[in-house]
């Protein structure tokens, strides 16, 4: 019988407001943890391309320090 009390004293405290409430805050929860993904995601994209066009400067330059060293290949 007690649980039975217990667990009626607790659906008489749930109410639609409250989940509505609560779907409400995780939903905006869910959509800033999206956003914060994005950002980064972004962010990663955009080392990625500065490193990747550092990288082609740097074997470009490492090219020609071999070109003066052995000569220009054929």
């Amino acid at each position: 019988m007690m649980k039975r009390k217990f667990i009626l004293k607790i659906l008489s405290k749930v109410n639609s407001e409250n989940i509505s409430l609560g779907i409400d805050s995780f939903n905006k929860a869910i959509q800033d943890f999206g956003d914060s993904m994005d950002s980064i995601t972004r962010e990663f994209s955009a080392d990625i391309e500065k490193s990747n066009g550092e990288s082609r400067i740097r074997d470009e330059k490492n090219k020609e320090n071999l070109d003066k060293i052995w000569g220009k290949r054929k």
